[in-house]
């Protein structure tokens, strides 16, 4: 009688999913893949509780979801072991790819704690077929995951150390014309991974400032040595990277100055690309005011000096 009651709830999910995000859609539900082989029965059972967090997680933003003292109702955490989670986002909640974009596994190999997918996605309405591999391996003795993407049609990072529950954003295609993105979130953990509850968004306020605060950085998941722990807050931030140059970075797009759409930022951290690099950002305190997913947008700076014997990261404001 339980499952029954819950059918109704569970179909609705991706129309609920999808009319709840605000600048993109999503294409399909999550997809996962265990570093086990599980049985059909149990992987059944695993993909209800998922779907079912899925929606619990999104109506507990909204309310739509209480017990009878009036509290969202929250499932307990399920513990299902290691696995990789795929989700695709349409950027600027395009409909027609949503209707026109397929996206799945073409073959799942499993070897001694590792697991390699071949993932694919399909644009029926275009006649295109992105490509491409992702191996997902534990370290022994640690909560870190080790990433490495090979045979992909699309720009992938070299090898990352990712901690639990971490992703890296894959961008499959853009339209020139009208700017929308397709982009696959790639995560990897052992615990309770909630879903995206939308993509990033560019900073409204003309004034936006990242605050930076305490930074500690880590470059493709290893940690980097960084020089003071400084606080401020600027409209653009100086990284000065030990052999890859300075880089500057705004909410802001600055085409006219150079910059590109580079990473994101959310809560206390920011992430950007650098030359398939990955560099990461944690701070002590939110870098934005505001509960959004933010676009960070970077350039390297032309006028730094090309011989740079520094050897911590350091960080500045620039106004």
């Amino acid at each position: 009688m339980k499952l029954v009651g819950a059918l109704p709830v569970l179909l609705a999910l991706p129309a609920f999913a999808q009319s709840s995000a605000s600048y993109g859609t999503r294409i399909g539900q999550v997809q996962t893949a265990y570093f086990e082989d599980l049985p059909v029965g149990m992987l059944n059972a695993l993909d209800i509780s998922d779907r079912f967090r899925e929606i619990v997680d999104a109506a507990r933003s909204s309310g739509a979801i209480v017990g009878p003292d009036g509290r969202a109702f929250v499932p307990a955490p399920v513990t299902k072991g290691p696995r990789a989670e795929f989700e695709t986002w349409a950027v600027h909640r395009s409909k027609e790819f949503a209707e026109s974009v397929v996206t799945g596994n073409t073959g799942i190999e499993r070897t001694g704690g590792k697991v390699t997918v071949h993932r694919f996605a399909r644009d029926n309405f275009r006649n295109t077929n992105l490509t491409y591999t992702v191996a997902f391996e534990a370290m022994p003795g640690t909560a870190l995951f080790r990433v490495t993407f090979s045979d992909a049609a699309i720009p992938v990072p070299v090898p990352q150390i990712l901690r639990d529950g971490e992703e890296i954003a894959l961008t499959l295609a853009v339209d020139a014309r009208t700017g929308r993105r397709l982009i696959e979130y790639v995560r990897v953990g052992s615990g309770v991974m909630s879903p995206r509850r939308d993509v990033t968004r560019d900073v409204y306020a003309e004034d936006a400032e990242l605050a930076i605060n305490q930074p500690h950085p880590r470059m493709n998941g290893i940690e980097q040595p960084a020089g003071e722990l400084v606080t401020f807050s600027a409209p653009v931030v100086q990284v000065n990277i030990p052999g890859k140059g300075r880089y500057l970075l705004s909410f802001k797009p600055r085409a006219a100055e150079g910059f590109e759409r580079a990473g994101e930022a959310v809560q206390n951290s920011l992430m950007f690309w650098i030359d398939g690099n990955i560099f990461r950002v944690d701070c002590a305190d939110r870098i934005a005011t505001g509960s959004g997913t933010y676009n960070i947008y970077a350039r390297k700076d032309p006028t730094a000096n090309a011989k740079d014997d520094a050897t911590v990261v350091t960080f500045a404001a620039q106004r």
